[in-house]
């Protein structure tokens, strides 16, 4: 599942045009680089559909090609276009949140290594039956949806957690110490919760750790993230984006 990846180096993707414009242009990939003030891993990074460029490197990517104003529009519509792998909450929860789930539970299912860094849930893989239902009902009122799929899609995220046993998967979880703190349930809730992680957190092939408070941090940790293999989804309020390594 590389929906990024496949948009952008497609024969017509945004990626293999400017691959085309700068090979036409006779550079090489470090002549670009020297040119713009880059790094040649990101020219390279950017032909091979591993980054999404910005407005600006494409207007530099031309302007070091020497082609026309015409073709760096349309390299900005078919980033327009890449961008759309953007998925927006609102147009993917009129599937229904069972369908959101059951494609999380893809994703888990087809790969070796899941990472999760949350900074206010609890990972849905290690969430109790009362703790899914809290947060996913938060979900209805968010975005305006239909709560009558609420429990399925409870059961959908809880059978997924069976994949945290299976042989050959390692799963690692980073949280900050106010996923443990803030009380999104009642009191009761919570701690069954936190019961549930001291007892998966003893399964072998589980990490989990937690940034606590009063630790000086270099980078500001503004939103949850979640891995699996080389796929990585970025959530935040509005939607989520996939990139691919």
């Amino acid at each position: 599942m590389k929906p990024l990846e496949d948009q952008l180096t497609q024969p017509d993707g945004l990626a293999a045009r400017l691959r085309a414009l700068r090979a036409q242009a006779g550079l090489a990939g470090k002549d670009l680089a020297a040119t713009t003030s880059w790094q040649p891993s990101k020219v390279s990074r950017i032909e091979n559909g591993r980054q999404l460029p910005t407005v600006e490197d494409l207007s530099q990517w031309t302007e070091a090609c020497e082609v026309e104003p015409a073709t760096f529009q349309e390299l900005v519509n078919l980033l327009h276009e890449a961008e759309a792998v953007h998925l927006d909450w609102k147009r993917r929860m009129r599937r229904g949140q069972v369908a959101v789930q059951t494609n999380y539970s893809q994703l888990v299912q087809e790969s070796e290594l899941i990472r999760h860094f949350e900074t206010v849930y609890i990972p849905g893989l290690l969430q109790t039956h009362e703790y899914a239902r809290r947060v996913l009902t938060e979900m209805v009122d968010l975005h305006g949806i239909d709560p009558s799929d609420v429990e399925d899609a409870v059961s959908v995220r809880l059978q997924r957690q069976q994949l945290l046993y299976h042989p050959g998967k390692r799963f690692e979880f980073l949280v900050t110490e106010a996923v443990l703190r803030f009380l999104l349930t009642s009191a009761e809730v919570m701690r069954g919760q936190l019961d549930r992680l001291q007892t998966v957190i003893n399964t072998p092939n589980i990490r989990f750790g937690v940034v606590p408070f009063g630790v000086p941090l270099k980078t500001t940790p503004q939103n949850s993230f979640q891995m699996y293999d080389d796929v990585a989804i970025v959530e935040t309020i509005l939607g989520e984006t996939t990139y691919t390594g």
